[in-house]
Order: structure tokens, then sequence, then C-alpha cells
């Protein structure tokens, strides 16, 4: 297993940010663009699940979708490590554009991570989590710590990351404190209050059962529905 890359802790000084353009997008990253999909279309709401020969398939995809997120992973731009760290400053960019950037990649990145949680969630169930499912968690706290840190509301695109990162979390006061978060986009994400009421009994069912919950089939015994999570 390739090893991970190494951060960079220090922005170049002669940085040109003007010259950054998008790559084109290959085969292979287009796979890994489409890898959240690709989660949605291995679970049980979407195919048959139970038997050997549907959990053989389903492991197979779920090694090529992890596969392609730690290639995803691999080939992040040098850019993000700093804006997620926050230490784009004005020596930089100009203050509006750190901040703008910053912010940005922030969000992407614990969405990004909240794909190894889902992917999981899904394919592996009934297993401990894995070490990139740690990380992740971890990420997303550390992530939301930040926000809070600059006194930044958070961006209701955080609602997905807070979901699969708690659902995840052993720690009672942690877990409070993430699902304070959530509630606390209701005044720009109308779901925002229900889904942390689905969230509050998946741990009460996993507790219970030491078994992990799954979302939607908590989210239609409590509100015959599922919700949309951006």
């Amino acid at each position: 297993m390739p090893t991970r890359p190494k951060r960079i802790n220090a922005l170049p000084k002669m940085t040109n940010f003007a010259a950054v353009r998008p790559r084109m997008l290959t085969p292979k990253s287009k796979r890994s663009c489409l890898a959240w999909a690709r989660v949605s279309n291995i679970d049980p709401w979407h195919r048959s699940r139970g038997t050997v020969e549907d959990e053989t398939q389903v492991m197979a995809t779920a090694a090529e979708i992890l596969t392609d997120l730690r290639d995803l992973e691999r080939k992040r731009p040098s850019l993000m490590d700093f804006a997620v760290a926050g230490t784009l400053t004005e020596r930089h960019v100009t203050r509006q554009i750190a901040t703008a950037i910053t912010r940005s990649y922030r969000t992407y990145w614990a969405n990004f991570e909240a794909g190894f949680i889902h992917l999981h969630r899904v394919a592996h169930k009934h297993l401990p989590p894995t070490p990139d499912v740690l990380r992740a968690r971890a990420t997303i706290k550390r992530v939301v710590q930040m926000f809070e840190q600059s006194s930044e509301a958070l961006p209701t695109n955080f609602i997905w990351p807070l979901l699969m990162g708690c659902c995840e979390e052993d720690d009672f006061e942690d877990r409070a404190w993430m699902i304070r978060a959530i509630r606390s986009m209701q005044a720009f994400a109308c779901n925002a209050q229900p889904i942390a009421d689905v969230l509050e009994e998946v741990h009460k069912r996993q507790d219970a059962t030491k078994v992990r919950a799954d979302v939607r089939q908590v989210s239609m015994d409590m509100f015959n529905m599922s919700f949309a999570v951006v």
C-alpha cells in the first residue's frame, strides 16, 4: 500500500496563483470524482445485498472506490494543504481571496474525507473502523474547530461531513457538539433539524445493538422519507 504524501508546511514565497489552471480530467480522475455516487450504488437501497455473491461484488467495487479515493488524495493540489491549514495570508494573496480559498478548500476537504466513512458504513458495516475512517473523523472535527476558532459560520454543505463523522463518533460530548453544529444551520438549511434528530436516533440504535444503523432506514422509520444532504 502506498504511503501517504508528506504534508507541505510552508508556502513558497514566489507562488504564482494566477498561473494555476485546472487540469483536464483523465478517465481515472473522472472515476474518482464519481466515487460518492458509486458508493450509493452498492448500498442496500440500490442493489441486492446479503448473499455471498452480492457481498463479493460489493467488496470488489468498494476496493476499487477506495483505490480511487486514495489516488485523488495523492493528486490534490498543494494549495489545498496550505488553505486547510489556514496558512494563506496577505503575504501571498489579498485577504478576501485567502479567506474564500480557505473556506472553499476546508469545506471540500471535509466532504472528501466523509467519503471514506460513507464507503466503510456501506461496504463494511460489520467491521471496526479502519485508519482511513478514524483519520477522516478526526479531520472533520478539526476543520469544524477551525471554523469555530475563526468565528465563521459553517457552510450548509458541511451537514454531510458532520453527519458521517458523528455517525462514527464514540465520545458523547463530541457527538452532542457535532449535532449542535448541524442544528445551528437550521436558518439556512431546512433539513438541518430533522437530520440532527435522525442522527440522535442513529446513536441510540447503535449504542443499543452495537451494530451500525442505516441512516436512511432510520430516517424512513422516523419521517417516512429520507432527506437530501448536499
